[in-house]
């Protein structure tokens, strides 16, 4: 099941991003930087989310070790928090056709479709959070990591 995390919007100007397998690394890491870097209207410390599936978890790791790498050439301090859960997704193979040579003969079609079962399978997921101020909710719950 995905992690329950408190509700942090209040508190903190949070930007979640979703990484799939067809996200650009450099789009995602300009995107990160530029909003962890910002300062919001009100004054909320900024906070990023970014979320993958494990096929992808190598993608999200990427993007975070270039960001931190970018913010710690700048001398900024960066807060980690890292969380692994998992969600139930529901899949429906495509039909496929089947042919019994035995069975065959001319007056039916050579082919004839299968009904798909669905599949529900638990897929596991990452989600990185990235701070520069440390987050007390997530900290508690997760721990923390200093870059």
């Amino acid at each position: 099941m995905a992690p329950s995390t408190p509700d942090l919007s209040t508190k903190y100007a949070v930007l979640q991003l979703s990484v799939i397998s067809s996200s650009s690394i450099s789009n995602r890491t300009t995107s990160l930087i530029n909003h962890i870097k910002s300062i919001p209207a009100d004054n909320k410390p900024a906070l990023v989310a970014l979320h993958a599936k494990a096929a992808v978890a190598n993608k999200l790791i990427s993007i975070v070790e270039i960001a931190k790498r970018e913010l710690k050439d700048n001398d900024q301090k960066v807060y980690q928090y890292n969380i692994l859960g998992s969600e139930l997704i529901q899949s429906t193979p495509a039909p496929k056709d089947a042919v019994d040579q035995d069975a065959m003969s001319d007056n039916e079609p050579a082919f004839e479709k299968t009904e798909g079962k669905h599949a529900v399978r638990n897929v596991p997921t990452m989600t990185i959070y990235l701070s520069l101020a440390s987050v007390k909710e997530l900290k508690q719950a997760y721990g923390e990591q200093i870059n």
